[in-house]
C-alpha cells in the first residue's frame, strides 16, 4: 500500500529541516572527535527568526545587534529576545545544511558549535515568499552550553585530525571578520586560506605560536614545506560599531588560499591553565578544485505548464557532494534551426528560473526552463565553489 501524505505538511517540513541540520552539524563535530547533539524545533528561536525578517534593514538589528530584540518593534517577544542572546544567526542560506556549514566556516561562530558541553540545539527559520529582498533567516539556540565547565580542560581542533575535503579559502560574511586584525583600519580584507582553529574549554589560551606545513607532492623528495601564516592571537578584542568580540581560540590561516588536494600539518604551541605549555600537531587534507567533469546534468520532461526541470549534480571523483552555488545561465534558443530572435515564440518568450541555486546536501542544484515553441536551447550554466567559477554546457530539446 503506498504511503499516505501527511495531514500536516508544515510539521513534515519542520521534521525535514531538523533532520538535515542534525546531519550537517554532526558531520562537523565528528570530524573534531565530538559527540553528536540533539536537534529540536524551538519556539523561541522561531520567534527571533520571525522578528529578524520583519525588521530587515532596520539599524536596531545591524551587526551584533542581531543577537538582541528591541521592545516595540514588530515581532518583539520576550521568548524571542531570550533566545536571541544565546543563539547564532545565519542569513541568506537557502537550506539547513548551508546554514550550519556557513557558521562552521566562520571561526567566531565555530567556537560555540565545537563546545563539548553542547548537547542539544534549538532551531527556528523564517523567510518570505519570492520575490523578496529579505534574506532567509536561521536561528540556532545554543542554551545547552550555558553551564560552568567541570573537569580537566578540553582541546578541540578544526579542521579535525585526519579531516578530508577541507575548503581552501576564508569565507566571506563573518561579523566581525577576524581578518580585519591583519590590516590597517579601512584596508581591504586579505584573501587568505581556510581558518584553522584550536579551541580550549576550561582554560584560557595564551602566548600562541603557530606553524603550518604542506606535505611535498608525490614524486619529489620526502618532506614538508612551511606555509606562511597569519595569527589572530587569543585574547584580541575585535571592535565593531555594534559591539566587541574577543578571540577565544587560537585562530590562524595561511596568507594565501590553501592548495587543492594537498595534505597539511598544523602545529600550535600554547599555554593554557593546568595544561601548561604544550605543542599540538594534527593533519588534514584539502579538497579538489571544482572542474567541469564534477558536474552532470539531467533534463526532465515538461509538466502541464511546459516547464522542464534541469538537475545538476556536483560531486568529486569519489562521488561526494561538493558545495557550490549557481551564478549564471546564458541561453541561446533555436526555432526550427533559426536562433533566438528570428522567429516569435509561442505564448511569449522562453523562460529560465532557478529553483535551487545553492547545492543541497546531496550536491544537487535545479533550475526550470520553458521552451515556448523553441526546438532547442543551448545553455551555458556557471557554478562556483570557494575557488573559481566553472561553466558547463547543457542542451535542452523540445519533447
Amino acid at each position: 500500500m503506498p504511503a499516505l501524505a501527511s495531514a500536516d505538511p508544515v510539521a513534515d517540513n519542520i521534521a525535514s529541516i531538523v533532520s538535515e541540520m542534525a546531519v550537517a552539524l554532526d558531520r562537523h563535530r565528528q570530524a573534531s572527535l565530538l559527540a553528536p547533539v540533539a536537534v529540536e524545533w524551538s519556539d523561541g528561536a522561531q520567534l527571533h527568526a520571525t522578528y529578524l525578517t520583519q525588521n530587515s534593514g532596520r539599524p536596531e538589528r545591524a551587526g551584533l545587534l542581531i543577537h538582541t530584540e528591541t521592545p516595540g518593534l514588530p515581532g518583539y517577544t520576550e521568548a524571542g529576545a531570550a533566545s536571541a542572546g544565546q543563539s547564532h544567526v545565519s542569513e541568506g542560506s537557502p537550506n539547513a545544511r548551508t546554514a550550519i556549514d556557513g557558521l562552521i566556516d566562520a571561526p567566531l561562530h565555530r567556537h560555540a558549535l565545537m563546545d563539548p558541553r553542547l548537547t542539544s540545539i534549538g532551531i527556528g527559520h523564517a523567510s518570505e515568499p519570492e520575490p523578496s529582498t529579505v534574506l532567509p533567516t536561521w536561528v540556532i539556540d545554543l542554551a545547552s552550553r550555558n553551564r560552568p565547565w567541570t573537569g580537566p580542560p578540553a582541546v578541540v581542533a578544526y579542521p579535525g585530525p585526519g579531516q578530508m575535503r577541507v575548503p581552501l579559502k576564508f569565507p566571506s560574511g563573518e561579523v566581525p571578520d577576524p581578518r580585519a586584525a591583519l590590516v590597517t583600519p579601512g584596508s581591504p580584507l586579505p584573501d587568505t586560506g581556510y581558518p584553522i582553529t584550536l579551541h580550549f574549554f576550561g582554560c584560557t589560551p595564551q602566548d600562541a605560536e603557530v606553524h603550518l606545513f604542506r606535505s611535498i607532492q608525490a614524486g619529489t623528495r620526502v618532506g614538508e614545506t612551511e606555509v606562511p601564516v597569519a595569527l589572530v592571537p587569543p585574547g584580541l578584542v575585535l571592535q565593531t560599531p555594534t559591539g566587541d568580540r574577543p578571540i577565544e581560540m587560537v585562530l590562524f590561516m595561511a596568507r594565501m588560499p590553501l592548495a587543492p588536494l594537498s595534505a597539511f600539518r598544523a602545529e600550535v604551541t600554547v599555554t593554557c591553565g593546568t595544561l601548561g605549555r604544550a605543542t599540538y600537531s594534527w593533519e588534514f587534507a584539502t579538497r579538489a578544485n571544482l572542474k567541469p567533469a564534477n558536474i552532470s546534468s539531467v533534463v526532465g520532461r515538461p509538466d502541464v505548464e511546459g516547464w522542464q526541470t534541469v538537475t545538476l549534480t556536483v560531486s568529486d571523483a569519489d562521488g561526494v557532494a561538493m558545495p557550490v552555488q549557481g551564478t549564471r545561465i546564458d541561453a541561446e534558443f533555436r526555432f526550427e534551426n533559426v536562433r533566438t530572435g528570428s522567429t516569435p515564440a509561442t505564448g511569449g518568450a522562453p523562460e529560465l528560473d532557478w529553483t535551487e541555486r545553492v547545492s543541497t546536501v546531496d550536491g544537487r542544484l535545479r533550475f526550470r526552463i520553458r521552451m515556448r515553441g523553441a526546438a532547442r536551447a543551448d545553455l551555458k550554466v556557471t557554478v562556483e565553489d570557494d575557488t573559481v567559477p566553472v561553466t558547463v554546457p547543457v542542451v535542452v530539446e523540445a519533447t
